[in-house]
């Protein structure tokens, strides 16, 4: 029988690395096929995806995956732990994935296992130690963090250390394996070791590049001469992408990559409209942060300014990236408690159609295939969550379109990318 293994990404942008993790991951688990849930038009970072979600899809298609699922806006821009739990949640739906594999600085299963299970009993002892340092003055983060230290001291051995809660995929890993069990899901969790350059590395060091990097490196083309743009982002993508993605920048100009500060005017805009109360109804806003921000907007020149004007010692700048962000595509902070009650296709390999058909019929949440029949295949409680993300994309695309002044495609017209 075949066998599928899951995997949660942004590929934002996709290199070296993802292809790498795509292949391990059917060599370690005996799949023979790779599901991608995939963040859309913006990412958890809380900015827009450096490029479009068909484009990255694409990417995905060519560097191995089998079929490519979005995860919808609600859950792709938020915290760890509601990323997780929309990606896990759609994984766990379709009713054919037999492992989910992702990547880990520490490379074994066992601390983020033993670390999701504490957080999901929560035994006394962690909560008297959550409590007591939430009373130090504490964020919750590193007020659990705390906790976790000092539970883990007490109560457990191994490789479980400040380190390890210290490290980006590592905590992810941890909300993965955390989601699994809240689902009871059949689901096996496989992690496997990050290769190469560490995740916030800028610079192009190694064979795995880090996503930061590549990025980094994409943000200095931009002040290049238009004759020497195509030439070196070339040698950028012949650097950092597997082979079969390498040949796209061909069809890519400097208008095609997106930053949050393209948005910067529509977010001015939004903020001139608003109050500290108004600001408060959007995701991962307090009321501290609307304060702030209204009383520094005579200070505001771009979107990545703002946000850096904005930090403080107990608001990391993906906290109020994310803030930023949401109050911009109005993302409400009453996000839904449910795993997402639909997922959309954005891309599959043509050999793999018989397996896809597979998924849809034995999922538990409708698979869209095609976006504008959305009002007949999805359940009336999803039709507004489905809307945002369409409004959401339609947004990116906008503003995408104006730069490169090209005609706007709305997002329903669009078909999954078939390779």
């Amino acid at each position: 029988m075949k066998k599928a293994v899951g995997i949660i990404a942004e590929y934002n942008p996709f290199h070296k690395g993802h292809a790498y993790h795509i292949e391990k991951a059917k060599e370690l688990t005996g799949a023979d096929y790779a599901v991608v849930v995939l963040s859309g038009d913006f990412v958890q970072r809380g900015t827009p995806a450096v490029f479009s979600k068909h484009l990255r899809t694409k990417m995905a298609l060519l560097g191995g995956a089998d079929v490519v699922l979005e995860l919808p806006s609600y859950y792709a821009s938020s915290s760890a732990e509601y990323f997780a739990k929309g990606s896990i949640g759609i994984l766990n739906a379709l009713h054919g994935i037999d492992f989910l594999c992702f990547g880990s600085e520490s490379g074994e299963l066992s601390p983020c296992m033993a670390t999701a299970e504490i957080l999901s009993k929560e035994p006394e002892a962690f909560q008297i130690s959550l409590k007591e340092n939430l009373k130090k003055g504490l964020s919750f983060p590193s007020a659990r963090k705390a906790a976790l230290l000092e539970y883990g001291a007490k109560f457990l051995s191994g490789p479980w250390n400040n380190e390890f809660l210290d490290t980006p995929n590592n905590i992810l890993g941890v909300e993965y394996c955390k989601a699994l069990l809240s689902l009871k899901s059949s689901i096996r969790p496989v992690t496997l070791k990050r290769e190469g350059s560490a995740y916030h590395a800028e610079k192009l060091e190694n064979s795995y590049p880090s996503a930061s990097a590549v990025r980094r490196s994409l943000s200095q083309l931009q002040d290049t001469d238009s004759r020497e743009f195509l030439p070196a982002l070339l040698s950028l993508f012949t650097r950092t992408q597997p082979e079969m993605v390498a040949s796209l920048p061909h069809n890519l100009t400097k208008e095609d990559m997106m930053t949050e500060d393209d948005f910067s005017l529509l977010l001015k805009y939004k903020l001139m409209r608003s109050t500290p109360d108004s600001l408060c109804q959007y995701a991962d806003m307090s009321p501290e942060l609307a304060r702030r921000i209204c009383n520094r907007l005579n200070e505001f020149m771009s979107f990545s300014q703002f946000a850096g004007l904005l930090k403080t010692k107990e608001l990391t700048r993906t906290r109020i990236n994310r803030a930023l962000l949401h109050t911009l595509l109005e993302i409400p902070a009453d996000l839904p408690s449910h795993a997402p009650g639909y997922v959309r296709l954005l891309g599959f390999q043509k050999k793999s159609s018989e397996f896809l058909r597979l998924l849809q019929n034995n999922s538990t949440i409708p698979v869209l295939t095609k976006a504008a029949d959305y009002k007949k295949r999805l359940p009336k409680e999803e039709i507004s969550a489905f809307e945002t993300d369409i409004f959401v994309s339609n947004l990116y695309q906008s503003v995408l379109h104006i730069k490169k002044q090209t005609a706007f495609v709305h997002d329903l017209q669009k078909p999954p990318v078939l390779l």
